[in-house]
């Protein structure tokens, strides 16, 4: 009996080790993915970068999906929702980030999609009645605060000064908001494999759709080796292997806990775009960007730790 209890503890601690390596990993490919879509998508449009992206994914996520046994299919009526879902937070979310990180930095871009979770808090309470703790009250307007000052700040420095590629990064966290909320009525009920599979495959079909416009608009692609290796890291090990990972990860680690590797984002960013890139983010960024994490993490904080 002790036999088998010390087995069953060692078991759940190496399920919760492999579960960590598994979420810092996607946070750290997610962060790579501002960097490799800033060096790319001045040469694919963002559209057609948005379709193939997606496309890869997809395929990763089928074959993750046959790999475990499961079953695609859903029910019409599931099918719709989860469309709607991915119109919102594939198709647009890629199409915007795309587009904004024409205009802003990646580290910049980084920064402004972290409010997120303070976002859902303030949404959760405004939509779904939850209630919100002083810590998290705090943390709305922290965040607030810090990406009102980023997106202020960087608007005197070079590339990152586009007050439209800002907003554009601030909006796709908007949609992101939207998708959590909206996504809490319907993807308990559904395996987050299959789920996650058919909201990526809505949205590169909307982003096709798109991609066909652009190509009749006279857009172009500019394939050459790094267009082409960079668009399969996007889409197959940033997108496909990253939300497989993700999805893996929080079935074997709290909530909670997961949501801190996220801050390994702008860190990543940070260390890939400056030798990457050549971006030098000023102290004023850096510091907007404290203000903004700072922000996040009272506002996703445990009701524990309260």
């Amino acid at each position: 009996m002790v036999r088998q209890s010390a087995t069953r503890a060692w078991t759940k601690g190496s399920q919760q080790v492999v579960g960590h390596v598994l979420l810092a990993t996607t946070a750290i490919l997610w962060g790579s993915s501002y960097t490799a879509t800033r060096l790319v998508v001045g040469e694919v449009p963002p559209l057609l970068l948005g379709t193939l992206r997606g496309l890869l994914a997809t395929v990763v996520l089928g074959a993750a999906a046959w790999w475990a046994g499961e079953r695609l299919w859903v029910p019409r009526r599931t099918w719709v929702a989860l469309a709607g879902l991915g119109a919102l937070g594939v198709g647009y979310f890629y199409l915007g980030l795309n587009l904004a990180l024409q205009w802003t930095t990646a580290t910049t871009a980084s920064l402004l999609s972290l409010p997120y979770p303070a976002l859902t808090a303030l949404g959760g309470w405004l939509f779904l009645k939850e209630r919100l703790r002083p810590t998290q009250v705090a943390g709305i307007g922290l965040a607030a605060v810090g990406a009102t000052w980023l997106t202020l700040a960087t608007a005197q420095e070079g590339v990152g000064g586009a007050w439209f590629g800002n907003l554009l990064a601030l909006s796709i966290t908007v949609a992101w908001t939207i998708y959590t909320l909206l996504g809490r009525r319907i993807l308990p009920h559904l395996s987050a494999l299959t789920a996650t599979f058919h909201m990526m495959l809505a949205g590169t079909l909307l982003l096709a759709l798109g991609a066909g416009v652009e190509f009749l608009c006279g857009a172009r692609p500019d394939w050459t080796v790094e267009t082409i290796l960079v668009t399969l890291y996007l889409g197959g090990v940033c997108t496909g292997l990253g939300y497989a990972f993700w999805n893996r990860g929080l079935s074997l680690v709290p909530a909670a806990a997961a949501s801190t590797y996220l801050y390994l984002q702008p860190v990543t960013v940070l260390l890939l775009a400056i030798p990457l890139l050549g971006e030098q983010p000023t102290l004023r960024t850096i510091a907007a960007g404290a203000l903004v994490i700072a922000g996040t993490a009272l506002a996703a904080r445990p009701t524990g730790g309260d």
